[in-house]
């Protein structure tokens, strides 16, 4: 839930504040002097010219343009409210550095081959149009359909994700005034995506916050270029690589051209746009639709509804009205864990970027963890076209300013291809603690670009961001006099599962006891008979006793774990298949979650004497799945027993007799003998 992690940032935030304002920080000796990159150049709205539609359609005739116009709900808005539609408003900094000009190839760049026609939505990628209203929040619409289609791209659900949480909940306020690509990205970082159900659309500024479920987080995107709007054949095939690489693409247009509010049909055309000012979703290709300057045209979702345009969408000429001036992607999402939670200061995101007029600088964050757990992820933004970057995560800082980390925890190095949203997840990430400080520092290397350092100067400044030439000597940025946190960004989460493959050898013995087709008890005070067979790849073997077998050392060193097949509980034959029992060598302070059929149970093997064992015991219930784990003692300790199922199994099965037994391994073969089982307890 967003309030949860909400509420534990701004306690950690709060915690901080209460730190900081008792310590008196000494200021030591100032760093080298640090540059901001520049900031875009402001550019003129772009006009709106007023027509009818027979104007249009002369235009249209004179132009021998290819599409047609009629009435539609945004043609009919007026002149001024139709603006308001259009509400792309570019980042501030200046990206100019990712522009791809006419005719040149981005590092690594190898051509391949590529269909003529191409469409996202005969591949059910695609969810459907929807409708932005009279609010200028396209760009929240093109992000989170975007996010959408990845989803789908990497084979997970048919969400309908709330634009309204982006647009009420974003940090900047931006809503039906406009926004862009970076405002959406920061948010479903930071937080997640939610159900439309959830927070509905409603079109309008103001609408409160609401505080819902996630069921996705983003956590890789990519510009892909600026000045890609061209039908230069470079460019069009870069962004056709893209769109086959990471699925429908986030374009930027300009939409105020006339005719484009009253299309319905063909492939639109304009030639004198003047700046991007439309969020759409680029979704595929065809090179055979001919228009005034050739053939080639994207096909595109627009967020006017599906009453607009060709069913919501529309075809456009490769390089008219300045479609696919900026081009950019969401690279991955992640199924939401509500185990990990994300530390970050650089509450506004990617605002702007620093150096010191080289390409290479080193920028670094103090992360307070809010729980126990391991550092899984590094996530940082990334400034430029190629990031070469070095990864460090110390436990601790020495100095006073100038400052020194120590003990190192984790280190890793890579590069990112595009500037954007970079996720890294450690090789060996690090076990952290609750309130210990840990600092992540990163080494950027920008090629051509020399400000490598990615920051929000947005108030409040935590104070928690530093700065260094070589990864020494480091400087506190608001030391310093610089009011900037650094964009780089901790994910703390659970230490993942043991599995058996991690303790090769630990499991000494594995023997299977299945109880065979004839069982019954009536009588649980020991008159019952038993009978039980052992089974390898669910074919019963000499179902009257057999008890020597084991599991072969690459299946239990693998985890490979054979599951056999056989009724155990009269009168319901079908009750449980199979019992596993698991022999292991005692390893202190070693906890195993096991796993079976896609179900779990903890047990906390800590707990037990050496050479304990556990029994799963494994059941369908209509088609769900059930598990009864018993634990027990080589000399017949009591351990324990847990039931995990659907909650109605125990009412359902209440007049069934479901034994509990307990082993006592007489002869210390490693074996269950019959002579060796007695009841426990019986329901």
């Amino acid at each position: 839930m967003r309030t949860n992690i909400v509420t534990r940032m701004r306690a950690l935030t709060l915690l901080v504040i209460v730190i900081l304002s008792l310590t008196v920080i000494p200021v030591g000796a100032p760093g080298q002097p640090l540059q901001k990159a520049p900031d875009r150049p402001l550019q003129p709205a772009a006009p709106m010219v007023s027509m009818t539609l027979e104007e249009i359609r002369e235009m249209i005739r004179a132009n021998k343009y290819g599409y047609t116009v009629g009435e539609t709900w945004v043609y009919d808005l007026p002149l001024e409210e139709r603006a308001t539609l259009m509400g792309y408003r570019p980042p501030s900094q200046d990206l100019s550095h990712l522009e791809i000009t006419d005719g040149s190839l981005p590092q690594g760049y190898v051509p391949r081959a590529l269909p003529s026609i191409f469409d996202y939505r005969t591949l059910g990628k695609v969810t459907p149009p929807r409708n932005q209203g009279g609010c200028g929040s396209c760009w929240a619409f093109s992000g989170v359909g975007a996010l959408e289609s990845k989803i789908l791209v990497e084979g997970g659900p048919e969400y309908n994700l709330s634009e309204e949480n982006v647009l009420s909940c974003n940090v900047y306020n931006a809503g039906c005034s406009g926004g862009n690509e970076l405002i959406a990205v920061n948010y479903l970082t930071k937080f997640g995506a939610s159900l439309e159900t959830c927070a509905p659309y409603d079109a309008a500024d103001g609408t409160l916050c609401k505080s819902c479920a996630y069921v996705r987080k983003l956590s890789g995107f990519k510009f892909i270029g600026t000045n890609l709007d061209s039908a230069d054949t470079t460019k069009v095939n870069l962004v056709k690589q893209a769109l086959l690489d990471y699925g429908p693409l986030i374009v930027t247009m300009d939409a105020s051209g006339p005719g484009f509010s009253a299309y319905t049909g063909g492939v639109y055309e304009w030639w004198t746009p003047s700046t991007e000012n439309h969020g759409v979703l680029l979704i595929g290709w065809n090179d055979t639709l001919t228009h005034s300057h050739g053939t080639g045209a994207w096909i595109v979702k627009n967020s006017w509804g599906t009453s607009w345009g060709e069913d919501g969408y529309f075809a456009i000429a490769y390089g008219a009205a300045m479609i696919c001036q900026t081009v950019s992607a969401v690279t991955l999402s992640r199924a939401y864990d509500t185990s990990e939670i994300t530390v970050y200061y650089d509450e506004y995101g990617y605002e702007d970027s620093f150096g010191s007029g080289t390409n290479t600088w080193w920028g670094a964050v103090q992360l307070t963890p809010p729980k126990n757990g391991i550092l899984k992820r590094v996530e940082f933004w990334s400034t430029n076209s190629t990031v070469n970057y070095q990864l460090y995560v110390y436990d601790n800082i020495s100095g006073g300013g100038p400052y020194g980390f120590n003990t190192l925890l984790a280190s890793q190095s890579g590069t990112t291809t595009k500037a954007g949203y970079c996720s890294v997840r450690l090789a060996s990430p690090p076990q952290v603690n609750s309130g210990d400080d840990i600092f992540v520092a990163i080494r950027f290397n920008t090629p051509g670009y020399n400000y490598p350092v990615p920051i929000d100067d947005h108030t409040p400044i935590t104070q928690r961001s530093f700065d260094s030439s070589d990864g020494v000597t480091w400087y506190n940025l608001v030391q310093e006099g610089y009011n900037w946190d650094i964009g780089i960004r901790g994910v703390i989460g659970d230490p993942p599962a043991v599995t058996f493959a991690d303790y090769p050898g630990l499991f000494s013995t594995n023997s299977f006891f299945v109880v065979g087709d004839t069982a019954y008890c009536t009588d649980v005070l020991g008159t019952g008979k038993i009978s039980y067979g052992l089974a390898v790849g669910g074919l019963t073997e000499n179902p009257e006793g057999r008890t020597d077998l084991i599991m072969t050392q690459t299946e239990h060193d693998t985890g490979n774990l054979i599951i056999v097949g056989g009724p155990a509980v009269s009168p319901v034959a079908d009750e449980f298949d199979a019992i596993l029992g698991i022999t292991y060598n005692n390893n202190p302070g070693v906890e195993f979650d096991i796993f079976c059929e896609g179900e779990s149970i903890h047990l906390d093997l800590t707990q037990y004497p050496a050479q304990d064992a556990c029994v799963i015991y494994l059941g369908v219930d209509n088609g769900r799945n059930v598990m009864v784990v018993w634990g027990y003692g080589w000399e017949g300790t009591y351990a324990g027993s847990v039931l995990v199922g659907d909650p109605d199994f125990w009412t359902t099965y209440q007049n069934n007799h479901l034994m509990f037994v307990r082993w006592i391994d007489g002869n210390s073969d490693g074996l269950v003998q019959s002579g060796e089982i007695t009841v426990e307890t019986y329901i």
